[in-house]
């Protein structure tokens, strides 16, 4: 049996500080010893010693929880957009990769958070490697005016605030490999093991949306620390789902 040892105090009073709109107590305070627990629901970073929380129900919260956690605010308009471009806070996404190309852009812009650039060009490389085929990438950070625009066309459109609108997600097209349009099962398969591998080693959340056959993926926070820097209520589901008491 493997298991997990915790030695935990929770409690819960008005004082609070955020991580984008993401509420924490100042008084959860825990000690735990990293030995053996359920691979499921974490895993050990034997370096650091370090948990991968991976939630077993993934919801849209879950997205935006890590998407509002890189400290860019919800981008309101293209003059924020433009100010954080120069910032260096996003960066300028090339229309196309060794892996991937960008569809001509109608609701969002070329631009991502470094991290979500990055973990595009490891998908779209991955992919490139196993089918000598690029991806097609067909939305990439939008603001918040864009966001509400775009609703009006596409009922896949978050309501309320979106991952997109923090340069931390990107769709991933499963309609159109090298530019050209048409379904194909086994290269969608191959696209979902890869995001399936990226999302139980703690890179990635994904959505697989049917009205527009995409895959919507956030980029979660390799610098957030498991339980100290999630919500209270996720550490309880990790007990929960794991048989774990704590002592």
């Amino acid at each position: 049996m493997v298991q997990i040892v915790f030695i935990a105090a929770i409690s819960i009073n008005a004082q609070s500080h955020t991580v984008g709109n993401n509420l924490f107590p100042d008084s959860f305070n825990y000690h735990y010893e990293l030995e053996k627990y359920p691979a499921k629901a974490a895993k050990k970073t034997a370096e650091v010693g370090k948990i991968n929380f991976i939630k077993k129900n993934i919801k849209y919260s879950d997205h935006l929880f890590e998407a509002s956690s890189f400290r860019i605010p919800l981008i309101a308009d293209n003059f924020q957009l433009d100010e954080l471009i120069r910032e260096g806070k996003l960066v300028e996404v090339p229309e196309e990769g060794d892996g991937y190309i960008i569809q001509k852009l109608t609701h969002s812009h070329p631009v991502l958070i470094t991290e979500a650039y990055d973990a595009l060009k490891e998908i779209t490389d991955l992919f490139f490697e196993r089918t000598s085929k690029k991806l097609s990438i067909s939305s990439l950070t939008r603001t918040e005016k864009s966001q509400n625009r775009l609703r009006r066309v596409n009922s896949n459109a978050a309501k309320g605030d979106s991952s997109h609108t923090y340069g931390a997600a990107f769709d991933i097209s499963y309609s159109q490999y090298n530019g050209v349009r048409g379904r194909n099962l086994k290269y969608e398969r191959i696209l979902e093991q890869i995001l399936d591998k990226m999302v139980t080693d703690g890179k990635i959340y994904y959505i697989k949306e049917k009205r527009q056959p995409c895959f919507h993926v956030t980029i979660r926070n390799q610098n957030l620390n498991f339980p100290a820097d999630y919500p209270v209520e996720d550490f309880l589901e990790f007990l929960t789902e794991t048989g774990i008491h704590i002592h």
